[in-house]
């Protein structure tokens, strides 16, 4: 081969090799502060405004980079629809971005129609200390935002993330299609109040994979007009454990439907696999779901439905939920409760709950005592080991 030639192959790999290599817009570029000294809200979204206009000639998703390093956003709302296929937002294993202690807004940083969106690795601070103890005395002014709100998107991934210490939510998943949120970890104390971890509701065909979620309230939780979710290899605790509800606090809700929840480990949870409705008459349903392969550690409420959720007893005393709970099996649970009844299904009057299916359940109470179930308007079919006996 010729000099020349291998000349003209050279240039031509290395043409090749610029087309495919993704463009990146880094936000210190744009006056992002490491050093945490002053806001970078500025630098991010101009940041992104690059990257979601780029058009993604290159064949990959254009990058939105943040280095190593702390950064100070005030807040953030990266909107779309973008040019490309997507953006990526990838945060160094070693960066992180904090807020300050004050935020009025219902999101901390929010993505809104961003489809194809990759968020991948680092730290988001929530910093959600100074609020917490505000609300303890009732003393807190403006809105406690979540930290990370997705709406309105779809084909959307979130890896590899760190979320802490959020005011409120720490994620919330709005109103999308085709969701992963997979390897994250979510960590606030349990006495953080309504630091859900991660809360979807009005969206089809998400999935939460591989994650570990401590709080101080839902580790998961699902609200109205949700579908086709799975929840697999979860470790949750401390927090309130994976919920479904609450539902039927207003007129014309969606119901929620085809739940998966599989490989899935509570740890000292005030709740475990939980169904929660408002005692009102309003309507809705919850249908097609399967939990299994769970275990329990000291877990107050291992199995529970509870359709007379009334917590501050205003409106819905004396009332019974019109929420229709049917088809809703258990399978492989065992472990701890750390309370005498570990399955209790406390359904509506004036619409049972049907079709509950109990397979190959071991919970036994604190040490290996046996455990209670308690029964109400509900009905179903057991089959294998059920212990504590099912109270059908």
């Amino acid at each position: 081969m010729s000099s020349h030639t291998l000349s003209l192959l050279l240039v031509t790999l290395m043409a090749l090799l610029a087309l495919t290599t993704a463009a990146e817009y880094n936000v210190v570029d744009y006056g992002a502060r490491p050093d945490g000294g002053a806001d970078s809200a500025g630098a991010f979204l101009a940041a992104w405004g690059a990257a979601c206009n780029d058009t993604g000639r290159s064949g990959s998703q254009p990058v939105l980079r943040v280095p190593a390093g702390r950064f100070l956003l005030s807040q953030a709302y990266f909107k779309g629809p973008c040019r490309s296929a997507g953006v990526v937002v990838a945060i160094d294993k070693n960066g992180t971005v904090f807020t300050p202690p004050a935020v009025d807004s219902r999101a901390w940083i929010m993505f809104h129609h961003a489809d194809g969106l990759a968020i991948r690795g680092g730290t988001l601070d929530g910093k959600g200390q100074e609020y917490w103890a505000c609300k303890k005395v009732s003393n807190c002014t403006g809105q406690g935002p979540t930290t990370l709100d997705i709406s309105q998107s779809k084909g959307v991934s979130v890896k590899q993330l760190t979320l802490l210490n959020s005011k409120v939510f720490h994620m919330a998943i709005f109103d999308c299609a085709a969701v992963t949120v997979q390897g994250i970890r979510i960590i606030a104390p349990a006495n953080s109040p309504n630091t859900d971890g991660i809360h979807v509701s009005h969206s089809r065909h998400v999935s939460i994979l591989n994650t570990t979620i401590g709080t101080g309230d839902d580790c998961v939780s699902i609200g109205p007009g949700t579908s086709n979710v799975l929840i697999r290899d979860i470790e949750c605790g401390p927090g309130h454990g994976i919920s479904i509800g609450s539902l039927g606090w207003q007129d014309g809700e969606e119901g929620v439907r085809n739940v998966t929840v599989e490989m899935a480990v509570l740890t000292g949870t005030t709740n475990g696999l939980r169904i929660k409705t408002w005692a009102m008459p309003n309507s809705g349903s919850v249908t097609n779901v399967s939990f299994s392969r769970v275990t329990m550690n000291r877990v107050a409420n291992p199995i529970l439905v509870d359709q007379n959720y009334c917590p501050r007893k205003v409106d819905c005393p004396g009332n019974s939920s019109g929420v229709q709970i049917s088809n809703i099996s258990y399978t492989d649970i065992e472990g701890t409760s750390a309370t005498p009844i570990a399955v209790k299904f406390n359904c509506s009057s004036t619409n049972p709950c049907s079709g509950i299916k109990l397979r190959n359940i071991r919970l036994t109470y604190k040490h290996k005592r046996p455990a209670q179930a308690k029964c109400g308007n509900a009905g179903g079919s057991t089959s294998g080991e059920v212990r504590p006996p099912s109270c059908f």
